[in-house]
C-alpha cells in the first residue's frame, strides 16, 4: 500500500484524505475529485476497541473505522460518512480459522488448514471486492448491497480495503442470536430481497467460475475427498458433550456424512446461482422505518443452491413453535419470486428438496463446527440446531 495512504495519529493508524481520494476517483469514475476532508469519527464501539487495541503499528489499519469525508466532484461538493472495511490478508484469515478450530478440538490427519483452503473460507478479500464490483452492472446489487465508494486491493490479497456507505446502529443486528426485528413481515423482506439478487447468476454457474476466486466449487466428489474433515467435525461435536445433544443426534450427524454421495450429488444436478453464504441476522441491515434491507460480509460467497441463504436465515430467524405451513409459506415465497426475476419455472418439488439438501449441507459445513465453537464462546447455537432439525423433519 502506497505510504501516502496511511498516517499514524494519537488513536493509532487512520486513513489519508489520499487513500480515499484514489478510491472515490476509480469508483465513482471521475478523475479529477478532490476529497477536501477525510476526519476518522469513531463510533462509540469502535473507542471501545481502540482502549483495547490501540493499533500505532503495520502497513495500514485492520478493522472497521467510520470517516466523515468532504469530496468535490463535477463542480459540486458532498459530505458522506463512510466505513472503511480493513481486513487481514487472505493468508492470515486462513490461518487463524484453523486455529480455532484445532482450540475447539477439531483434529484431523492432514492440517485442517489444507482443507479450509479448498473451501470457501479462500479468496476472501478478493471476492468480497469482486461482488461490490458488481453494483456497476447490476441493479440488484446496488440496491441490497450498502454503497461502495471504491475498495483496494493488493494483486495477492494482503491488503483489502471496502470503503462502504455507513448504516448505522439502527439498521444492525451486531449479535446474531437477537432477532426480535425479524417479525414475518421483515423476513418476506429479506426474501425478496435475495431472490432479485439470487436471480443474477442463476443458471451462470460456468461465468460465475471465471471470476477470481469463485473456481473452486464444492461438488460430491470433492466433498467425498474432504470426508475426512466431516468425519472429524462430527467427532468434535461429539465429545464436546453439549447439553441439548443426544445419542441419537450424533448418529444423524454420521449418517449424513455417510450419505453426501446420495444427496450431494442431487445438488450438483440442480440450478446454482451466487449464494452470500453467511446470511445470518448480523450480516444483514434492516431498518423497519425506511423498509430497506442491505446485505454485506460477503467474504465467504460461494456457488450453491439459491435456498442455502435462506435455509441459513431461516435457521435463525424462526420462532420455535413454527410449523410446515410458515415454512413452506417461506420457501414458497423465494421460488416464486425467483422464478418471475427469472422468467423461469421453478418446480415447487424440486425446490423443496433442494431446500432439504442445503439444510442437509448446512448442518454438516457449519452447524457442526459452531456447536463445538459453543464451548469456546459461550455462544447460543442450540436454537439454530433445533430449528435445522425440525426442518429436516417437516421435509422428510
Amino acid at each position: 500500500m502506497d505510504s501516502t495512504y496511511v498516517k499514524t495519529t494519537e488513536v493509532g493508524l487512520v486513513f489519508t484524505k489520499q487513500f480515499f481520494q484514489f478510491c472515490l476517483r476509480k469508483q465513482l469514475n471521475d478523475p479529477t475529485l478532490i476529497i477536501h476532508e477525510a476526519d476518522y469519527a469513531p463510533s462509540a464501539s469502535e473507542k471501545m476497541a481502540l482502549a483495547l487495541k490501540h493499533p500505532k503499528r503495520g502497513s495500514h489499519p485492520i478493522g472497521v473505522q467510520r470517516y466523515n469525508l468532504l469530496f468535490e466532484s463535477q463542480g459540486k461538493q458532498q459530505q458522506i460518512v463512510v466505513i472503511a472495511k480493513s481486513k487481514i490478508s487472505e493468508e492470515d484469515y486462513l490461518k487463524a480459522i484453523s486455529v480455532a478450530f484445532f482450540q475447539c478440538g477439531i483434529r484431523t490427519t492432514h492440517p485442517v488448514y489444507d482443507y479450509l483452503s479448498q473451501l470457501e473460507f479462500a479468496y476472501v478479500n478478493r471476492k468480497e471486492a469482486a461482488i461490490y464490483a458488481m453494483q456497476h452492472a447490476y441493479p440488484a446489487f446496488q440496491q441490497y448491497l450498502p454503497f461502495s465508494y471504491g475498495t483496494y486491493v493488493s494483486g495477492n490479497g494482503d491488503a483489502c480495503v471496502l470503503v462502504l456507505q455507513y448504516l448505522d446502529e439502527e439498521w444492525l443486528s451486531l449479535d446474531p442470536f437477537n432477532v426480535v426485528k425479524w417479525n414475518q413481515q421483515a423476513i418476506e423482506s429479506l426474501s425478496a430481497a435475495l431472490a432479485k439478487m439470487h436471480a443474477v447468476w442463476y443458471q451462470k454457474e460456468a461465468e460465475l467460475m471465471k471470476i477470481p476466486g469463485f473456481g473452486n466449487r464444492l461438488d460430491a466428489a470433492k466433498m467425498q475427498q474432504f470426508m475426512p474433515y466431516w468425519l472429524a467435525l462430527a467427532d468434535a461435536v461429539k465429545r464436546a458433550q453439549l447439553p441439548f445433544l443426544q445419542v441419537e443426534d450424533y448418529a444423524f450427524h454420521a449418517r449424513l456424512i455417510q450419505e453426501i454421495p446420495i444427496w450431494r450429488a442431487q445438488i450438483d444436478t440442480m440450478k446454482k446461482t451466487l449464494v452470500q453464504n453467511d446470511c445470518v441476522p448480523k450480516n444483514v441491515a434492516f431498518s423497519e422505518n425506511h423498509r430497506q434491507i442491505y446485505v454485506y460480509d460477503w467474504e465467504i460467497a460461494t456457488i450453491h443452491l439459491p435456498q442455502r441463504d435462506a435455509v441459513e436465515f431461516l435457521s435463525y430467524v424462526l420462532p420455535a413453535n413454527f410449523d410446515a405451513k410458515l415454512l413452506l409459506h417461506y420457501l414458497d415465497q423465494h421460488r416464486l419470486q425467483l422464478a418471475e426475476a427469472t422468467k423461469t419455472r421453478i418446480a415447487e418439488e424440486e425446490w423443496q428438496l433442494g431446500f432439504k439438501y442445503c439444510l442437509y449441507d448446512f448442518l454438516i459445513q457449519r452447524v457442526l463446527p459452531q456447536l463445538v465453537f459453543e464451548k469456546l464462546e459461550a455462544r447460543n447455537i442450540a436454537n439454530v440446531y433445533a430449528n435445522v432439525r425440525k426442518m429436516i423433519a417437516l421435509l422428510s
